[in-house]
């Protein structure tokens, strides 16, 4: 009896604290401590104009009754229409209601077959192709006025034309439901005036009524190209964004000497997938910013600890959703801190484990129903990474087996309760700045993790910081050796075959973030571990092709942090000013690479052997001795 009471006690308190956390940091005022970035402050809304211009894609019959039905509703009788016969159904042509043909004979119309039509654009913006020909201009234009586009594209076809799992604005792709209720209608024209068996059908075909206008929208992701992975010195590295990107929005540009990614604005739908992928932190989230994020994270867990609560829960779900639909028991929403997210994919592995660190007992991420299954793949990918770290640290879950990182998707059955979770650390109460007798351990100070606001660190050097931490919290001691990550992980180390690398120092000129090092008084090449995102650059710019790539993770900071010495090599000096100017291994194997080139026969070979200045000068002393020699440079 007394064990029930203390519980009943404990779980309003819980409840209680819940409440005044939140009540304390999403209630107040929503300026930040944080400062707004630049791009944030001067970025330009992104604007879609459309004017209504529709084109109907599919079958004749459904062409027809669609066309139709959207003629007849209030809502979009004001739409410009166009029909293109994509698809030939000769059984539903047959008994296709003739009212049909007689309210949509007169709007343009064309037909062609799927695979020669080619879609791109976005809301008030779509061109199409068929067979080379601009559909918008052949059926649109008149006289001296030109129109070049569509303004809005609803898909009625088997196959969609557009592929992505977020189509574009502006692009709507009818679902079973609605082309059941439309092949009904098309035999039945009478159910347009009755509207009997069509609700589903006239609900979706009056969205198109809705992108009529001006239409805003903030430009969700930036890209900072200086320390984006994806490319260097005309070799492909990182592409975690592309494929990440439910959208098809990001691209791979080349340049004249590099690749580089670009996101079209108008095609984003600000899932942050990319985000969460990107290893670097060349892609950044503005609305808000992750660090905006973590601090709010930060500031619940310690008023909820400061409140007397225990055990919290830090639950990521979609800012739409009620606990009314959660699939967790009352007993455990209890103890949940909620982080509220337009979508819930722009959360990935190292949001998850800060949070771990900063005093939460487990993290849920609640998946919607609805949820795209590229978005869902992507989720269960950060889910396998995250859990592979931990692990590594044996912090996967607790001493019960009860996990750290649950996926869970939305149910209207409540589950029953999850077992309690003994947390990794405690939170710290504002101001706190070291640990406390009787306490598990605790962050250090009360910015570690996210710094001063006038230097707050990547997001690489962020995740390195709690992946320290944690291996602090570690109850027995860290394996010597790298463990296993998921495959495409952005951890690992790289293998260099000493007898072959000439210190040609290629590979850290391509290096995105650093890894690779090399000696300012001396030959000599490092590298870092914790800073490693196996990019690969390095492995296809070395000229000897003496590097791989060996995927893992070290759990013990020393060897993740600390530089690691590769190779090392004595200076050669110049022969002529005695300056050392590379390694012994670079001239040997330029001597070696060059022995037959006629350049560097005779006494031309010592020109090897200077510094570029004296080879320079040597080359200029030939010419004013034997101007001849000029035409052989």
């Amino acid at each position: 009896m007394l064990s029930s009471s203390l519980e009943n006690a404990q779980r309003a308190l819980n409840q209680q604290a819940r409440q005044r956390a939140l009540a304390a940091v999403l209630g107040a005022s929503p300026a930040s401590s944080l400062p707004l970035l630049a791009s944030d402050a001067g970025s330009a809304p992104i604007r879609y104009r459309s004017q209504g211009r529709t084109l109907l894609i599919g079958s004749e019959a459904r062409l027809r009754a669609l066309s139709s039905l959207m003629l007849a509703l209030p809502a979009t009788h004001s739409l410009s229409l166009s029909l293109l016969i994509s698809e030939q159904d000769n059984s539903a042509l047959v008994s296709l209601d003739e009212r049909h043909i007689t309210t949509s004979e007169a709007l343009p119309s064309h037909a062609s077959t799927r695979e020669a039509l080619s879609l791109s654009g976005h809301l008030g913006h779509f061109t199409l192709l068929a067979g080379g020909v601009n559909l918008a201009r052949a059926l649109l234009s008149t006289g001296a006025r030109q129109v070049e586009t569509f303004d809005l594209i609803a898909d009625l076809g088997h196959q969609p034309l557009n592929q992505a799992e977020l189509p574009p604005p502006g692009y709507l792709r009818a679902e079973d439901t609605v082309l059941g209720e439309l092949d009904r209608l098309a035999s039945d024209a009478s159910l347009v005036e009755s509207g009997d068996q069509i609700t589903t059908l006239i609900h979706w075909a009056t969205e198109f009524a809705g992108l009529v206008g001006s239409f805003d929208k903030p430009n969700y992701v930036n890209v900072n190209l200086d320390i984006c992975a994806h490319s260097s010195a005309g070799s492909i590295g990182c592409t975690r964004c592309l494929s990440s990107c439910s959208a098809d929005a990001i691209f791979s540009v080349a340049g004249r000497r590099n690749a580089h990614i670009e996101i079209d604005p108008y095609l984003c739908h600000g899932a942050a997938s990319c985000v969460s992928a990107c290893p670097t932190g060349a892609l950044s989230f503005t609305q808000p910013p992750l660090e905006q994020r973590l601090e709010q994270i930060q500031r619940l867990l310690e008023r909820y600890q400061d409140a007397g609560g225990t055990q919290p829960i830090l639950r990521y779900r979609l800012e739409s959703a009620s606990d009314r639909h959660s699939p967790l028991a009352p007993e455990d929403q209890e103890r949940c801190l909620d982080i509220a997210l337009d979508e819930i994919s722009a959360t990935g592995h190292d949001e998850w484990l800060a949070a771990l660190a900063l005093g939460a007992t487990q993290v849920i991420v609640e998946l919607p129903r609805t949820l795209p299954a590229g978005q869902h793949q992507q989720l269960e990918q950060e889910q396998r990474l995250c859990n592979a770290l931990l692990e590594s640290m044996q912090l996967a879950t607790d001493t019960q087996g009860s996990p750290r990182l649950v996926l869970i998707t939305e149910s209207a059955v409540p589950a029953s309760p999850m077992t309690l979770v003994s947390p990794l650390c405690i939170a710290l109460a504002p101001g706190a700045d070291r640990e406390e007798d009787g306490q598990p351990g605790l962050p250090i100070a009360r910015d570690w993790l996210l710094g001063q606001p006038d230097a707050r660190p990547g997001k690489r050097e962020r995740l390195n910081r709690v992946l320290d931490h944690l291996a602090t919290l570690a109850a027995a001691d860290l394996a010597q050796t790298a463990v296993e990550v998921p495959a495409g992980a952005p951890f690992g180390a790289i293998q260099v075959e000493s007898d072959g690398c000439t210190l040609c120092q290629a590979c850290v000129a391509v290096c995105p973030t650093s890894a690779l090092s090399a000696n300012r008084t001396s030959p000599a090449l490092s590298f870092t571990e914790g800073d490693c995102v196996q990019c690969g650059l390095c492995e296809q710019s070395c000229p000897e092709s003496v590097i791989t790539l060996t995927p893992g993770f070290s759990a013990q900071p020393e060897v993740r942090r600390e530089p690691r010495l590769l190779k090392q090599d004595t200076p050669f000096p110049c022969i002529s000013c005695g300056t050392p100017f590379g390694s012994t291994a670079t001239i040997t194997a330029m001597q070696t690479k060059l022995a037959s080139h006629a350049y560097f026969q005779g006494d031309g070979a010592l020109r090897l052997k200077m510094c570029s200045d004296c080879r320079v000068k040597d080359i200029w002393h030939e010419m004013a001795r034997n101007p001849d020699a000029q035409l052989k440079v």
